[in-house]
């Protein structure tokens, strides 16, 4: 398996995102498949890895209409060819009822196909992604007086978008109240008092409302900005997505002084959010001058910015841990006050929307994690080729790809790529 598909389908993010998702290479087989097209499909892991796409999902027999081998084929072909993203629309593709020898059921879907490349630009595989909208499809279908026919006519943008919002919402929705989004989620429908459901509600409003109204990209900025907006006295918040290393792959805050703040965290290698992501637990520090003792060095520095609590929840998968939503208050008010009743709920909702807007972002995360990895490789074969710290030959490997004009990431897989020599030896 290539390297790429490897790096794509071995992610984290891949694995805890709730969005289906399958791994291609050139030939369509298939290379990697996360939970969530599993539970999709109604397949196992072990018949699908390895399998050709098209024997795995072949047109249901008993319906003179399926296009869905020839629709999709063409798709992947264009992907593979082109190196360009496919938007497939509304795709009627029915699928193999387990443990029923010829059976179908029916399912329409939205696909959308993307490229894998290589470093040099050379596309390896494809990533397809499917939403499953079949209950939208049928609803609509059953409000137009049930019309004939079993196609998936592919309806106007507004409405396809509206399908997929309406999906997605569901989906997020009934993890959070399976207690699915966060280990010790909330309880389950029918336990919760109806003014909290109420309140959850409006929050989900919110932070649905804050994602979509921003271009793909800004999602956890927006999401930040509705937590100052929505839960009360909280002066700034800060979303970190993370991979497993201590660095975050992505942050985003509500403010300047809030990714300040939550900088720290990482210069330092301390703090609520480092905690809250390693443990998965809340990590609530209501006077930070009292609770710091954990952590001397962010404590410090963080007072001088005039912080005053710190409340950092994890956003976690029943499996996997994604990052954290960090709110911060400052100095002010009465020394002590806990965080907003709300808070935790609304970190929940946060991992759901959050998941589903990783779909246009994955492939760039995946590249990010796999540049870190030949990176840390190769500082470690400096390291020990020239008898230096870790730290001495990642500052090594800079000044010669800066002397080289060359992206330090290039130079490290140049020098994985070689046959084993000194580093410092000819070139």
């Amino acid at each position: 398996m290539h390297e790429v598909l490897k790096a794509t389908s071995g992610s984290q993010l891949f694995e805890a995102t709730t969005a289906p998702y399958l791994v291609l290479d050139t030939n369509c087989f298939i290379q990697g498949v996360n939970e969530a097209y599993l539970r999709a499909t109604e397949r196992s892991r072990d018949e699908l890895i390895g399998a050709f796409m098209f024997d795995a999902f072949p047109d249901d027999p008993t319906d003179s209409t399926a296009s869905g081998v020839r629709d999709l084929s063409a798709s992947l072909e264009r992907v593979l060819r082109g190196a360009a993203p496919d938007d497939m629309g509304i795709q009627p593709y029915n699928i193999p009822v387990p443990r029923a020898a010829g059976a179908f059921r029916r399912k329409i879907w939205s696909p959308v196909n993307s490229p894998l490349t290589d470093t040099d630009g050379r596309v390896v595989g494809a990533l397809h992604h499917v939403e499953d909208v079949t209950a939208v499809h049928e609803a609509l279908r059953d409000a137009r007086n049930g019309a004939a026919g079993t196609g998936a006519r592919q309806p106007a943008e507004l409405v396809r978008c509206a399908m997929l919002a309406v999906t997605r919402y569901e989906r997020a929705a009934r993890a959070v109240a399976a207690g699915q989004a966060m280990p010790g989620g909330p309880a389950r429908a029918g336990t919760v008092p109806s003014t909290r459901l109420a309140r959850r509600d409006a929050l989900w409003h919110a932070v649905v409302h804050a994602a979509r109204q921003v271009p793909s990209g800004s999602c956890i900025a927006a999401v930040c900005g509705a937590a100052v907006r929505d839960l009360p006295g909280i002066d700034a918040a800060v979303l970190t997505l993370q991979d497993g290393g201590r660095m975050p792959l992505q942050l985003a805050g509500s403010s300047l002084w809030a990714r300040r703040v939550e900088e720290l965290q990482y210069v330092t290698g301390e703090g609520p959010s480092v905690a809250a992501f390693d443990t998965g637990q809340c990590v609530l520090a209501p006077d930070l001058d009292r609770s710091g003792a954990a952590w001397p060095l962010f404590a410090e520095a963080a007072d001088g910015l005039g912080v005053g609590a710190v409340f950092a929840y994890p956003l976690c998968t029943a499996t996997a841990a994604l990052g954290t939503l960090t709110l911060y208050r400052q100095h002010r008010g009465t020394p002590g006050t806990g965080p907003p009743a709300e808070a935790e709920t609304f970190a929940q909702i946060t991992t759901s929307v959050l998941l589903a807007d990783l779909d246009d972002d994955i492939i760039e995360q995946v590249r990010s994690t796999a540049d870190q990895d030949d990176l840390n490789i190769a500082v470690g074969i400096v390291a020990a080729t020239r008898g230096i710290d870790t730290g001495e030959a990642l500052a090594w490997l800079r000044a010669r790809a800066r002397a080289r004009g060359v992206p330090v990431v290039d130079l490290a897989r140049s020098l994985l790529a070689r046959t084993p020599q000194d580093p410092g030896g000819p070139r």
